[in-house]
C-alpha cells in the first residue's frame, strides 16, 4: 500500500514538473499581446473625463450667472 502511494505521487509530481517544463518551452514562442485594448481602455476615459469636465464648467457657469446678473 505505501509503495503504491509513493508511486502515485511520484507520477504526480513527475506530471507536474513535466508540464511545467513543456509549457515554459512553448510559451517563448507565443505571439505578444495586442495593446489595441489597453489604448481604447486609455482614450475612452480619456474623452470622458474631457467631457465631464466640459460638464461641470458649463453647470459652473450657469450657476455663476444666475447669481451674478449682467
Amino acid at each position: 500500500m505505501a509503495s503504491r502511494f509513493w508511486r502515485w505521487y511520484a507520477d504526480r509530481e513527475f506530471y507536474k514538473w513535466e508540464k511545467t517544463v513543456l509549457w515554459d518551452m512553448i510559451e517563448t514562442y507565443r505571439r505578444p499581446r495586442s495593446f489595441a485594448p489597453l489604448i481604447s481602455i486609455y482614450v475612452a476615459a480619456f474623452y470622458t473625463g474631457v467631457v465631464g469636465a466640459a460638464v461641470t464648467e458649463q453647470l459652473y457657469k450657469e450657476k455663476y450667472w444666475e447669481e451674478h446678473p449682467g
